[in-house]
């Protein structure tokens, strides 16, 4: 469940790149493997029968050699001449006759010798005869007779042996050396002596060949000794304690230096073994090889792969984390279109609906702000005309009361400011007016109210000139005004009063008071009043507020302690031009 719920919460980058990867990278490792594998099997394949064809020619190459060599022995056995001799005593033949039969041997092995494939013919016969000597064609046999190797030859009672020779003062010292016995040819039962064909070991060596650096190729007898190997060291190293059959094919061995792999088998029907001997570092050699140059090739395309996948990913995700950012920023309200290059694909498709979206939103909402202005507008003229018909009704009341008395004077300076009052009022249309104009505004209203009460109520205007063009909505400081007479002023005993208007602009915002001396203003006050006005003023004068600067409207009423009411409007300071 954790894993679902991680892969569901992962970016929409990671899970492509993930799939991409999948998708292109482990059919990939699969097929390295089974690549591998096949590759593997090959190049073992291809080193073993390069191994054994080596082998198998060196062994066919040796045996027919020494099949040669014991073929020649068996002529030898047979010539007549040594037969002649071999088959009487030396005290029964004349020196003459020793000679010239002896001589005609002598001929023969020349010719003999005259094949390359051996050095030289040695013939270990009766000490007694003339001719035989320490270090001629004929020898003697006493002398030799204790030595392992004429052992080795009786004891194959005829057959060919295959022995390791040491002759110190020739050159070379060592040879391997073809021994067969003489037999007498009147008794073929009685061995009268030995015939030798002597082979340099270094000729021997140079049949031997090695197809790999770390490998070691060696002829040993049964017994185990040496005739020729492809280096010293190596055989130091390498060589078997004694020679094995391995049956045609490589087999391991251990050895004190580690594990190889060797074969060994008889040389034709001798008694010698050719021995290979392989490292399986060198075995394996190729093998690693072949397997870090396609694990490299392989890890190439991978790498490919990746940097192919990156830009496909950020291509399909980058336009998409745009709309999100987009869509995030429409939740704060701010609906701006997203500006790409079009195309035709899905998420092409999903940014021109949203783009379709974004601007069907601006339209509404514009339409919408265009109603809700023409609302606020219309509400603002309802509420005017609530004003305006309120003060003339006071007015016309106040000018029939005038009439009563006859007061002509004073009914023609009233209706002369009462001119001037709505000249202001009807401001070429406006609902918004300047405070210099609300304050000539109260003024005129002053005016009109001072002949009513006969001079009893006095204003004072003390507004900073830094407030005067500031907008408010028209009608506003002269309800309140008439609120100071008539709920404040009249109110008090005697029926005189100051009403003192002041404002000023701080932090940014218009601060007007109007304040009276009057009975003063309580909170839930029930006490009844005699003067009672029309409840249209202050809620107005909220409301337009309100309208007008698209927030709750800041109208604060406070009783003075000295006695009489302060009213102040704050609201935000709006000029009617620049600063």
């Amino acid at each position: 469940m954790k894993l679902i719920d991680y892969l569901n919460d992962m970016s929409l980058r990671k899970k492509i790149m993930i799939l991409f990867a999948i998708v292109g990278i482990v059919p990939l490792i699969v097929t390295f493997f089974i690549s591998y594998g096949e590759i593997r099997k090959l190049a073992v394949d291809g080193q073993s029968y390069a191994e054994n064809q080596n082998y198998e020619q060196m062994l066919v190459t040796l045996s027919k050699k020494f099949y040669h060599l014991e073929e020649l022995t068996s002529m030898i056995i047979v010539n007549k001449d040594l037969n002649a001799i071999l088959s009487k005593k030396p005290s029964e033949m004349k020196i003459p006759e020793q000679l010239a039969v002896f001589n005609n041997v002598v001929a023969y092995s020349q010719i003999m010798e005259s094949n390359s494939e051996f050095d030289r013919i040695v013939y270990y016969i009766n000490d007694d005869f003339i001719l035989t000597g320490d270090d001629t064609l004929f020898r003697r046999l006493g002398d030799v007779s204790d030595m392992p190797w004429v052992k080795s030859v009786y004891a194959n009672n005829g057959r060919s042996a295959w022995v390791v020779r040491e002759e110190p003062e020739s050159v070379p010292s060592k040879y391997l050396a073809l021994g067969r016995l003489l037999w007498n040819p009147a008794n073929l039962s009685e061995p009268v002596g030995i015939v030798t064909l002597n082979i340099d070991t270094n000729q021997i060596r140079q049949s031997l060949t090695k197809s790999n650096p770390q490998q070691l190729v060696y002829i040993a007898t049964a017994d185990g000794d040496l005739i020729a190997s492809t280096g010293e060291a190596e055989y130091e190293e390498m060589h078997l304690p004694e020679p094995i059959d391995s049956g045609g094919a490589f087999k391991s061995v251990s050895l004190a230096s580690g594990t190889y792999l060797a074969r060994g088998q008889k040389i034709g029907n001798t008694n010698l073994y050719l021995v290979t001997v392989l490292s399986n570092k060198a075995a394996t050699e190729a093998i690693h090889n072949i397997r870090t140059q396609v694990l490299s090739t392989y890890a190439i395309i991978t790498f490919i792969i990746l940097i192919v996948i990156f830009p496909v990913a950020k291509s399909i995700t980058r336009r998409i984390l745009l709309l999100m950012n987009r869509m995030s920023q429409v939740r704060q309200g701010r609906l701006n279109e997203l500006d790409i290059s079009p195309s035709k694909d899905e998420v092409g498709q999903l940014i021109s609906s949203y783009n379709y979206m974004i601007g069907s939103l601006q339209e509404l909402l514009a339409e919408q702000f265009k109603l809700g202005q023409e609302k606020n507008e219309a509400e603002l003229k309802a509420l005017q005309s609530q004003i305006n018909p309120h003060f003339l009704y006071n007015t016309l009341d106040m000018l029939n009361w005038m009439a009563q008395k006859g007061e002509r004077e004073n009914i023609q300076q009233i209706v002369y400011a009462l001119s001037g009052y709505y000249r202001l009022i009807l401001n070429k249309g406006e609902d918004f007016v300047t405070v210099r104009d609300e304050v000539r505004l109260s003024a005129i209203y002053m005016d009109i109210q001072m002949k009513r009460f006969r001079n009893r109520i006095q204003i004072d205007f003390d507004v900073a000139e830094e407030a005067m063009d500031c907008l408010i909505p028209k009608i506003t400081l002269q309800p309140l005004v008439e609120n100071a007479i008539i709920h404040g002023i009249s109110e008090k005993e005697g029926g005189t009063g100051v009403i003192h208007v002041t404002g000023g602009v701080a932090n940014g915002r218009l601060l007007l008071e109007v304040r009276d001396d009057g009975v003063g203003y309580q909170q839930g006050r029930e006490t009844p009043r005699s003067h009672k006005g029309s409840g249209y003023g202050v809620k107005n004068i909220e409301k337009r507020l309100e309208l007008y600067f698209v927030q709750p409207a800041t109208l604060r009423f406070t009783s003075i302690a000295e006695g009489g009411t302060c009213v102040t409007i704050d609201v935000p300071a709006v000029r009617s031009g620049p600063e």
